[in-house]
């Protein structure tokens, strides 16, 4: 009798502490006690998602979003996401355009109201047309509503910083401003003969590769074009604005033509190097300056990312020097209606791209934004109060779960409308 109770305490001890060490793998049931949801109306965020983006506004020194690039929805949430940030003193707003596309912006919209006006005016010049491909010459700002949120934020006189290399088709409103610097000097009217003659050349590369017709008109400009070449030497040594210009162009086609040979770790280079030109100036008379990014969903990652240490990882760096903190908040768009109206289920459309992110995918709702706290169901993890599948969807759901604080889901979106005249 002794014998068997000894047994059978043994056995309950043993199924009792296994029941106790036996954590819950996370599903959708516990995603769901870390999200929230909120709507936008007029500009303003209401719903219980709105206390998350105020405290990530009060508690953080930098926001790193990464967007959905090409969506409505990305720039309605900006807009109203921006009046937060400037309650909680954010002044800086880094872009992923070229500091000379920054400046430009910065020119376009002076004074704020000013702001749909002349990016309307301003794409309306330098957009190119061609066999229904459009290139544009500031990527992420040609659609109304992006001009819409930039207006908000300069009306909030958020400073921007311009990070990334000079876009592919920015050329040749950069030649302009390039022009622009000799206006009233003697070589004028030999470097507005010089531009006609480099621009009329790369037009034609640039419309050839539109057509399919040539792999990289960058290529073909550097090695054999020397209109391009007699013009870029025109602008005087002592003309410091005309050679930061061409600096910065030449290091972004060289990007560009490189880039299967591994030049991407350069451009994320020039990002982090351009970021902390503007940081380190500022930080001259700030002690914490507050930055809000705006870049795409991988290069806002806290961790390595394609390859790089991206500038959600050079923040998070930067934070943890400072003791601040650094928010990345990534995004999906798991609706977008389509040119007749029709709503596309992007779950299902990219079923590929998503299976193993089965358990967010009852947390988006069609009509509203849900922000899920990642940062929680990170402390969690290490808390050992649950723990990743030990399928093949560990690896991606770590590496999100690592990669962001917060994941956006938005609502059902669609392309934006652009601003410009046809």
């Amino acid at each position: 009798m002794k014998k068997s109770l000894i047994f059978l305490f043994t056995t309950f001890l043993f199924i009792t502490t296994n029941a106790q060490n036996k954590k819950q793998v996370l599903d959708s049931d516990f995603l769901k006690t870390h999200t929230s949801y909120f709507s936008i109306n007029n500009n303003i965020i209401s719903g219980e998602g709105r206390k998350t983006l105020e405290t990530i506004a009060k508690n953080s020194q930098f926001v790193v979003y990464g967007e959905m690039h090409g969506s409505e929805q990305t720039s309605v949430f900006n807009k109203a996401f921006i009046p937060l940030l400037a309650d909680s003193n954010f002044k800086y707003f880094a872009i992923e355009v070229g500091p000379h596309s920054a400046q430009k912006l910065t020119d376009l919209t002076t004074p704020a109201n000013k702001t749909v006006e002349n990016l309307n005016t301003f794409n309306t010049t330098y957009t190119v047309a061609q066999g229904g491909e459009v290139a544009v010459p500031i990527p992420f700002f040609e659609s109304i509503t992006d001009a819409e949120f930039l207006k908000e934020a300069r009306t909030r006189n958020m400073q921007l910083w311009g990070i990334d290399q000079e876009f592919y088709f920015s050329a040749f409103f950069l030649m302009d401003e390039l022009t622009k610097t000799t206006k009233g000097s003697f070589n004028y009217d030999n470097i507005v003969n010089l531009q006609n003659q480099a621009k009329g050349i790369m037009y034609k590369h640039f419309i050839d590769e539109l057509k399919g017709e040539n792999e990289g008109a960058y290529a073909v400009i550097k090695e054999e074009e020397e209109a391009v070449k007699n013009y870029f030497n025109a602008f005087d040594i002592s003309n410091k604005k005309a050679q930061a210009i061409i600096k910065d162009l030449k290091i972004s086609w060289d990007i560009y033509i490189n880039w299967r040979n591994d030049s991407h770790v350069d451009r994320i280079s020039y990002m982090r190097n351009n970021f902390m030109k503007h940081y380190n100036e500022v930080a001259k008379t700030e002690k914490f300056p507050k930055v809000f990014t705006k870049i795409g969903s991988l290069h806002a990652k806290k961790t390595y990312s394609n390859g790089a240490f991206d500038i959600g990882e050079l923040t998070t760096s930067l934070a943890k020097k400072n003791g601040t903190i650094s928010t990345s908040i990534g995004s999906w768009q798991p609706y977008a209606k389509d040119k007749d109206g029709t709503i596309i289920n992007n779950f299902e459309k990219y079923k590929r791209s998503y299976k193993r992110y089965q358990t967010f995918i009852p947390l988006a709702k069609e009509n509203a934004f849900a922000i899920i706290n990642l940062k929680a169901v990170r402390d969690a993890i290490e808390n050992n109060e649950i723990e990743l599948p030990n399928t093949g969807d560990y690896h991606k759901l770590r590496n999100l779960i690592y990669g962001y604080d917060y994941q956006l889901l938005l609502p059902i979106d669609e392309e934006p409308t652009p601003n410009r005249r046809e």
